[in-house]
């Protein structure tokens, strides 16, 4: 019975602490950026534990920060094709521009390839291409 309660607990911690990711106190805008755009794709996590989140669609971005091993909630604006990435025994050129919400910032119009994305397909359906 401890085991169930105390998964329950961390449930409940982690929504909470979700709702108040979500709820955007304090948050942070990645430099350049104003307010978040609207979305088409949201989950949590949406990134893969560990994955960067660079300036633009590729590896020779900037990296502005890195999920921790929990990953991190946020939101799909759109997809771009980018540089080609081979990581995990998963190919894919297709990059998303994102807003993560991670526990120290929040970031906005920020870029994560396409394998570290928790959409299902890339690019996810319902998805559009980023405007130039």
């Amino acid at each position: 019975m401890f085991k169930r309660s105390a998964r329950l607990t961390a449930a409940g911690i982690a929504v909470g602490t979700a709702f108040t990711l979500f709820g955007g106190a304090g948050a942070q805008a990645a430099p350049g950026t104003s307010q978040p755009a609207p979305s088409t794709v949201q989950s949590s996590p949406i990134l893969q534990p560990n994955s960067n989140i660079r300036t633009g669609p590729g590896r020779s971005y900037r990296i502005y920060d890195t999920s921790g091993p929990e990953g991190a909630s946020g939101v799909v604006k759109c997809y771009a094709r980018g540089e080609r990435v081979t990581a995990g025994g998963y190919t894919t050129d297709v990059w998303y521009q994102v807003t993560v919400h991670l526990p120290r910032a929040t970031y906005y119009f920020v870029w994560a390839w396409g394998g570290n994305v928790n959409v299902g397909a890339d690019p996810a359906p319902g998805v559009e291409v980023c405007s130039s």
